[in-house]
């Protein structure tokens, strides 16, 4: 019996080698043994991607691995629900599809060597999820907010028979100009998250981000002279006095748009120093407020969207799109699982469709032809549909919320 116990207790410890020993003549990685590694490539996926009855979810492949070329990867994504394509995974649910289903993502190279692999939950939302409910939302960012696409298309998706009644705040409105409509938020072009905390000066809500006059909206001047964040102040003037349901901040392109791979790190830390105190400064005045922070997007596919960039402010596509892969990274890791404090992460760059959903404009091939060819000539500023795309997440994530 004795010898009878020595052999099986032998064999349990021979069998992990046995494994890893096939695994290397597989030519397989020990490392891909493991359940979630990032790998080369860099893999990011958010622990959470939401999804509803009827908008279409994207996860397109380029934006979640961080190549100069991701068609030198095969992807594998494995779950319950979508279509696997090939730059992308889609999933339209139907009304009937609501619930929890777990996705993995993985990356193969040209062994078929899985070098990453990434796991994460799909929530689909149910179509009446907050049907008829009023809410409120403040939309705060920079640019992509000011251009006032992603919340109109809001406010048409909450206009169907399935959507919550949605009211937006804020001072300003589409066209760059004070708000008169519906379409209302605070989107500033070229803001960054320390605009917002420390602007002040008698020019607040223009939009012009010119020092002394400009001035945070959310920034006011105390009894005692001095400049603040005053949220509660804020919402007496804009939202009869009431904190909004949801508040989105859609910041960091501008404030990571000039890093280097030397010094992103040592930036990010900085702006989440800014970024908390907006944060804070909503949950300080109700905590029950849903915040969700975007997962801001990637620049085009294409070189050609920086070709304003590529003299005098020395900008590249390449070097930007890193930049922004190391945000979203830094981003999951500071934000994320905070969903007990009403913190989300919204992962815009999933849904976004980089290579054809940008502006382009028909160009000469060169200067001596006729021929022409389609090019970007944005490469960080969408087109209206992938403004729309944008809003599509935000919508999915609201559901989610008001699912609960």
């Amino acid at each position: 019996m004795v010898i009878a116990k020595l052999k099986i207790i032998g064999l349990f410890l021979v069998v992990p080698y046995l494994v890893i020993f096939a695994a290397l003549l597989s030519g397989q990685s020990t490392e891909n043994l493991a359940s979630d590694f990032p790998g080369k490539v860099r893999l990011v996926l958010p622990k959470t991607i939401y999804a509803t009855s009827d908008v279409e979810t994207n996860i397109y492949f380029d934006n979640i691995i961080l190549t100069a070329n991701s068609a030198n990867y095969a992807f594998d994504v494995r779950c319950d629900k979508g279509v696997h394509l090939a730059e992308k995974w889609t999933y339209l649910p139907k009304q009937n599809e609501a619930g929890d289903y777990p996705l993995t993502a993985e990356v193969h190279d040209d062994t078929n060597a899985v070098v990453a692999r990434a796991s994460s939950i799909l929530r689909v939302s149910s179509a009446a999820a907050g049907a008829e409910r009023r809410v409120t939302l403040l939309a705060v960012g920079d640019s992509l907010t000011e251009a006032s696409i992603y919340t109109q298309r809001l406010l048409e998706l909450c206009d169907g028979p399935n959507g919550p009644v949605l009211t937006l705040i804020g001072s300003r409105g589409s066209g760059n100009s004070p708000a008169r409509g519906s379409n209302r938020h605070e989107g500033y072009s070229g803001w960054t998250a320390e605009a917002f905390v420390t602007l002040v000066g008698p020019a607040s809500r223009t939009g012009f981000f010119k020092r002394p006059e400009t001035g945070s909206p959310f920034v006011y001047v105390d009894t005692s002279g001095q400049p603040k964040l005053d949220f509660p102040r804020y919402c007496q003037q804009f939202n009869a006095g009431n904190a909004p349901d949801f508040v989105t901040f859609g910041l960091g392109g501008n404030d990571i748009f000039y890093a280097t791979d030397a010094d992103i790190n040592e930036l990010t830390d900085k702006i989440f120093t800014f970024y908390d105190a907006l944060v804070n400064m909503v949950r300080d005045f109700r905590r029950t407020t849903k915040i969700g922070i975007f997962l801001i997007i990637p620049p085009s596919t294409s070189q050609d969207g920086f070709q304003g960039y590529s003299t005098v402010e020395r900008q590249t596509r390449w070097q930007f799109r890193r930049d922004q892969h190391r945000f979203i990274e830094r981003l999951i890791e500071h934000y994320g699982g905070r969903q007990a404090e009403n913190i989300y992460l919204i992962p815009l760059y999933l849904n976004l469709d980089c290579a054809h959903s940008y502006p382009m404009r028909a160009s000469p091939w060169n200067a001596e032809t006729t021929d022409e060819v389609s090019r970007v000539f944005n490469g960080t500023h969408p087109s209206p549909g992938g403004y729309r795309q944008i809003g599509d997440s935000i919508y999915c994530w609201m559901k989610a919320c008001l699912s609960n």
